[in-house]
């Protein structure tokens, strides 16, 4: 057997035990989910598992990872910086809640809720391994805006939070909660009119 080959059988050996880890864990929650158990999911040895993922952490977070690919993978990590910010932001917050609302992501952040009680740790999973990458594209994009004079923005990360914060408190929490939600389109329009206003240069 070829090294190639045997790279790519471990790879997909380890694809399939992180699509296994993920059904276990939005079915079952975090806790109740023993290695064992993701193992035989995976018709993988227990050896095999932790060869992989030394703990249950870093599978959960091989779990958000994979889960956030459309977002943080290869094509999405940077905006067009020379697009203006009436295309790129709309355009971005549509993307954002497109990626929020599939359902094994709705899944995995309420399953970080139920369970931060008792695993608190998994909230700093979810943001260094999916949210917080997710969103960095959006940041970037803002400080290019900022270094061109074309907006003033001094600080990239608040002004990210409060744009897509508005969005999402309108758009994808009432969603997540089972409660009726507005339509995008108005929405998102009255969000960039106001951070446009908001950070105007002149």
């Amino acid at each position: 057997m070829s090294i190639g080959s045997g790279s790519r059988r471990g790879d997909a050996k380890r694809r399939s035990v992180v699509e296994a880890a993920a059904r276990a864990f939005l079915t079952d929650g975090y806790g109740a989910v023993s290695m064992d158990a993701i193992a035989a999911a995976a018709q993988a040895s227990k050896r095999t598992v932790y060869n992989h993922f030394p703990s249950k952490r870093e599978l959960f977070a091989a779990v958000v990872a994979q889960l956030y690919e459309g977002m943080n993978g290869p094509g999405h990590d940077r905006l067009p910086p020379d697009q203006p910010p009436e295309t790129v932001l709309p355009d971005f917050a549509r993307t954002l809640l497109s990626h929020l609302r599939r359902p094994e992501v709705t899944g995995l952040l309420r399953l970080v809720i139920a369970e931060h009680r008792r695993f608190p740790e998994l909230a700093l999973v979810l943001l260094n391994e999916g949210k917080g990458p997710a969103v960095a594209p959006l940041q970037g994009y803002l400080a290019g805006l900022n270094e061109r004079g074309v907006l003033r923005i001094p600080d990239q990360a608040a002004a990210a939070g409060l744009f897509l914060g508005g969005i999402k408190e309108a758009l994808f929490w009432p969603m997540l909660l089972g409660l009726p939600v507005s339509d995008d389109g108005p929405v998102i329009a009255a969000a960039v009119k106001t951070f446009l206003r908001a950070h105007r240069a002149d």
